[in-house]
């Protein structure tokens, strides 16, 4: 176990160089880093309680979006009705949860039945999932109920969560600048953390803020370069607009008349075409403006409509037939994801859920600085301790070598940080501080079985051979398991906690690592080089 062979020693060095230069940018002046190439300007992210700023928890109010999908089957089921040859009811209401109604005729029962069920889709619009959205049932001899199934249920839940995040982004953070955390927390909750941020009024207002969604009629205006011109500069036809295009430089000259509002929208997914199989978004109207769009796109067959989601055209697909039935997708240069933003987009004006603000506080600066400073003081004095003691365990070399550990350690950690992008927090500094006590575990382990081995009559070579070879398993099964309980606290825990668990699992990584392979490369190269005839250990 003490021969290395070329490579070997050529990846362990590689790895430790590595580890140095991720995390020397760290420890170099803001002013400096701004003038070295790109590689070299990366450093650690301060969290919320390092750096100071917002942390809000918000809750996401379901029962409005599913009240209004309920609404949404009420009125479907109405338009169904009057046109399945006018099929007469008593009534249809929404009544603890469900929609339930009474047909005049019991032999219209089977007819309405089989229009209910027609009614229900898939929850998945690509085919992975059999879920139906509704489950529907006969209540006595005229009677139907029709309720919201638990996977269409989940999948609201799922799609609002993710909608309310990606307008959030998009109202807090638009140029993508601030190292922002926004996260699901538990069901129906949403963790907002925003570094930096000094004016927590301004966030809120940005939180209530409602996205504004239309659709408006593309002009003919919008290919004459002399007109679009004029449009730039503010010079509009009678009844026109301008909106600007989506990550792009031009627009286009729209109807001032929005044809289509945000609330005429009952749903949009990312899916398949039915046909050619690539990604389209889905997109369906309520029964009060299926009508009016169908009409529309069938007196304007060959023109464009764009969709404005805050004055800004996200889409201006071409309308290639009429759309009726208010439903239809959108085609164009889509991939999967890109598919699936749009449609988090559009769902975002269409299905807007109250954001109810839960639990807010503000953290100053100059705490977070107190923090970072008290980190670093107790990081020395941990530091400081362990190579005392270690020195005065096992003396001046062998101490030496478990401390150049230790200290290749700190390093890697602070490189595999910065390289992954963790954003450190308080917890997280406690993890560092932690691993500098369990880093020399290992190094522990070593140096009593080489002292063992020692006593026992073993020349140097041997009992190092054989220190390291026993005290394999032991330091495995220990740090294994700890790594375990690391990995179980990142996927259960949030927020801190997981903080806390990615520093302590690097460090163990880490630790295993210098312990194990740099300290016995050390003690390797001072064996070959010294050939002692004791061990001063």
């Amino acid at each position: 176990m003490l021969i290395f062979s070329r490579w070997k020693i050529f990846f362990i060095l590689a790895a430790v160089l590595a580890g140095l230069f991720f995390a020397l940018p760290n420890a170099i002046p803001a002013e400096t880093r701004a003038k070295l190439p790109a590689p070299m300007q990366r450093t650690l992210n301060l969290g919320l309680d390092l750096q100071g700023g917002a942390h809000m928890l918000l809750e996401v109010d379901l029962s409005s979006v599913i009240s209004q999908e309920l609404e949404n089957e009420r009125q479907a089921i109405l338009q169904e009705f009057r046109d399945a040859d006018r099929l007469r009811t008593e009534f249809i209401r929404i009544e603890d949860g469900a929609v339930i109604g009474r047909v005049r005729n019991i032999d219209d029962l089977p007819k309405a039945m089989e229009v209910l069920n027609k009614l229900s889709r898939p929850v998945d619009p690509t085919g992975l999932n059999q879920d139906k959205t509704t489950n529907v049932e006969q209540t006595g001899e005229k009677g139907f109920k029709v309720t919201i199934t638990e996977a269409n249920i989940e999948d609201i839940r799922k799609r609002t969560i993710e909608q309310s995040i990606e307008v959030l982004r998009k109202r807090i953070d638009p140029q993508g600048t601030t190292e922002m955390t926004l996260a699901r927390e538990g069901d129906e909750r949403i963790l907002l953390q925003v570094p930096g941020a000094k004016n927590i009024d301004e966030i809120k207002s940005r939180i209530n803020k409602t996205a504004n969604l239309s659709f408006h009629m593309v002009r003919e205006e919008s290919n004459n370069a002399a007109a679009m011109q004029a449009a730039r500069e503010g010079r509009l036809p009678p009844g026109a607009a301008y909106f600007k295009e989506q990550d792009a430089q031009s627009g286009l000259i729209v109807d001032k008349r929005t044809r289509i509002t945000g609330e005429c929208l009952k749903s949009s997914t990312e899916g398949l075409h039915p046909q050619n199989q690539y990604p389209i978004v889905n997109f369906s109207f309520n029964v009060r403006c299926a009508k009016s769009f169908g009409d529309l796109t069938s007196r304007n067959i060959g023109k464009r409509f764009a969709v404005v989601l805050d004055e800004e055209i996200i889409t201006a697909p071409r309308i290639n037939g009429a759309i009726t039935g208010g439903s239809g997708f959108i085609e164009g240069s889509f991939t999967i994801e890109s598919a699936r933003e749009l449609a988090l987009l559009l769902n975002a004006g269409a299905l807007p859920a109250k954001l109810i603000i839960v639990e807010e506080r503000t953290v100053g600066p100059g705490l977070g600085q107190d923090s970072i400073n008290a980190g670093k003081v107790a990081s020395m004095i941990g530091l400081a301790g362990v190579a005392l003691f270690m020195w005065l365990s096992y003396g001046l070399r062998f101490g030496t070598i478990a401390n150049m550990a230790l200290g290749t350690n700190i390093i890697l950690i602070a490189g595999a940080l910065t390289l992954f992008g963790s954003t450190l927090t308080l917890p997280g500094i406690a993890g560092i501080i932690l691993t500098i006590g369990m880093a020399v575990d290992a190094n522990v382990l070593i140096f009593e079985r080489i002292r063992e081995e020692t006593h026992k009559g073993r020349p140097p070579v041997n009992a190092i051979e054989t220190g390291y070879r026993l005290s394999l398993a032991p330091i495995l099964d220990a740090n294994i398991t700890t790594l375990i309980a690391a990995i179980t606290l990142y996927f259960v825990g949030s927020g801190p906690v997981r903080g806390f668990a990615v520093t302590l699992a690097i460090g163990i990584v880490m630790s295993v690592f210098t312990a194990v392979v740099f300290a016995r490369l050390l003690t390797a190269t001072w064996l070959r080089g010294t050939r002692p005839k004791s061990l001063p250990i």
